[in-house]
């Protein structure tokens, strides 16, 4: 592949350590996923290791498996693990840590799925990092290299007292790590062969200030960091000598306290004459300020993406959005005057206390943006609620698969009157993810059997159906659908976040509590 480096190693005189670091996907998705090139950086920096990227479609290594110490995985959604199967399939790694002799290297995970519920996939992995990687991975490779000829067990048991490491086989509390690097992330390495081409990715925030009470990005990266002005600028100049395609990072980039100085010293360099592309992968409609759209339009972008999640004003506020049709319309109103020609809206089917009212709201709003702005290319895209860990919605219920069905093609309908196009995500793909992101260990050997059995929809039904008749599963809806008490113990009550369990069951009643106020 033809790669341009953006930085440089230290020289590596002795190599103490050989890594692998994987990404559970196609080689042009992994080149697009920041975190996991940013820790891949990390440790190609170090002088005494020996590191290499690999991939599910990678042909051919550098190093054999036989020589490898450290097998480093970044999980990023629920389904990856069928990508970490089948790297463990290829090179003959035996699927569970406890199965795994002393010649077999240690393998590690990080990232959004381990750090919410680490439980179903627990036993995969020899440890786990809970949090941010950048405060603790230093400290592990150090670990590594001046233990590297203890065993396996006696370097986990050195590994449990870095803050942030969870060992699977010794099971203890542990606290997320959470820190802000001094400089902020960049792509490190560029390829036209990426999902991005070319892109230079900056992360200029990490967490959101909103806390939406189903989003998991929230309440994981709680508290929400910016990275300071200077340090963004920085990175944007360098970014430019090697590409002219910049995307800013971050779960709300326009709640960055700079976002305007950005924008226009973006703005500044294209009118000296600079051709540059930007992109945001997407705006909220209260936070959009003229100067960044304004930045986005002269950059080449001509349609965006705004999360406005309900129809209705009623169950935004219950989840916590607190965003109006008014502030709506007039984002879509600054677009329209700054030249953009589509936009598209995500929205999510089957929120707590939802009402087909609140589906009806969601049309009508975008049958007045149709009405309106004549021309304008709306796109409305739905996926369905998945409740999920360390958020206030995790003790909420899902609906059941044929409500969720009958609502998809509900909505669908009702735009299509209104000569919208709606797309609707897959509702028993939802499921899944639902019980994945709420299941325990119980779950390790189904997940297994299924990879086994072909990894698609069908092994996930059959093989689940076939546990539960051996009992040795409880009903899949009893993890993907109830509503959870707040008491009951919950596999991921081991993990302190920086949102105690009390705080989301406080905050679960109070939403809950202010949908009957809004009903009475």
């Amino acid at each position: 592949m033809s790669e341009v480096y953006l930085y440089t190693t230290n020289k590596k005189e002795q190599i103490k350590l050989n890594v692998w670091c994987a990404f559970p996907a196609v080689y042009n998705f992994g080149m697009s996923a920041l975190g996991y090139l940013t820790v891949f950086r990390y440790i190609d920096s170090m002088e005494d290791i020996f590191a290499e990227r690999i991939f599910t479609d990678t042909q051919k290594t550098l190093l054999n498996i036989q020589d490898v110490d450290l097998l480093a995985f970044s999980f990023s959604f629920e389904l990856d693990y069928l990508g970490i199967l089948s790297i463990f399939d290829k090179y003959k790694i035996p699927f569970l840590a406890k199965n795994r002799k002393e010649e077999h290297p240690l393998i590690y995970a990080g990232g959004p799925v381990v750090s919410a519920n680490p439980e179903p996939f627990a036993e995969f992995f020899d440890f786990i990092m809970i949090g941010d990687a950048e405060p603790v991975i230093k400290q592990v490779m150090d670990t590594l290299i001046n233990n590297k000829d203890k065993s396996r067990q006696e370097k986990l048991k050195l590994l449990k007292n870095i803050d942030g490491i969870y060992i699977p086989s010794l099971p203890d509390r542990v606290r997320k790590v959470s820190a802000i690097p001094k400089s902020c992330p960049y792509s490190p390495i560029l390829t036209e062969n990426s999902f991005f081409q070319k892109s230079f990715i900056i992360e200029i925030e990490r967490g959101c200030p909103q806390s939406c009470a189903f989003c998991l990005t929230s309440f994981i990266n709680h508290p929400v960091r910016f990275y300071s002005y200077e340090d963004i600028i920085e990175k944007i100049e360098f970014g430019l000598k090697y590409t002219n395609k910049l995307a800013l990072l971050g779960a709300l980039v326009c709640s960055h306290p700079k976002i305007d100085n950005i924008s226009q010293y973006i703005i500044d360099k294209i009118k000296s004459g600079q051709e540059i592309e930007v992109s945001i992968s997407s705006l909220r409609a209260d936070y959009v300020s003229d100067k960044t759209l304004e930045m986005l339009h002269s950059a080449g972008q001509k349609t965006s993406t705004i999360a406005i999640e309900a129809g209705s004003e009623r169950l935004r506020n219950v989840i916590n959005k607190n965003l109006s049709n008014n502030d709506i319309l007039t984002t879509i109103d600054k677009m329209v005057k700054q030249g953009f020609s589509g936009l598209k809206i995500y929205g999510i089917i089957g929120l707590p206390t939802e009402t087909y009212e609140d589906l009806d709201e969601f049309v009508a709003l975008c049958k007045q943006i149709k009405q309106k702005y004549k021309g304008f290319n709306l796109i409305p895209s739905f996926s369905t609620f998945v409740p999920k860990a360390h958020t206030p919605f995790q003790f909420a219920r899902r609906e059941d698969t044929k409500t969720l069905e009958k609502k998809n093609e509900y909505i669908k309908k009702e735009f299509a009157k209104a000569g919208i196009k709606a797309r609707v995500g897959s509702v028993k793909w939802d499921y899944i993810q639902a019980l994945l992101s709420r299941g325990s260990r119980q779950l390790t050997p189904y997940l297994i059997d299924v990879y086994k059995n072909g990894a698609n929809l069908g092994a996930f039904k059959n093989m689940y159906k076939l546990y539960e008749k051996e009992g040795k599963l409880p009903p899949a809806d009893n993890i993907a659908l109830k509503e959870i008490a707040p008491d009951e113990e919950l596999p991921w009550d081991f993990i302190e976040q920086s949102k105690t369990k009390n705080a989301l069951i406080a905050e679960y009643k109070r939403l809950m509590g202010k949908n009957q106020q809004q009903l009475n």
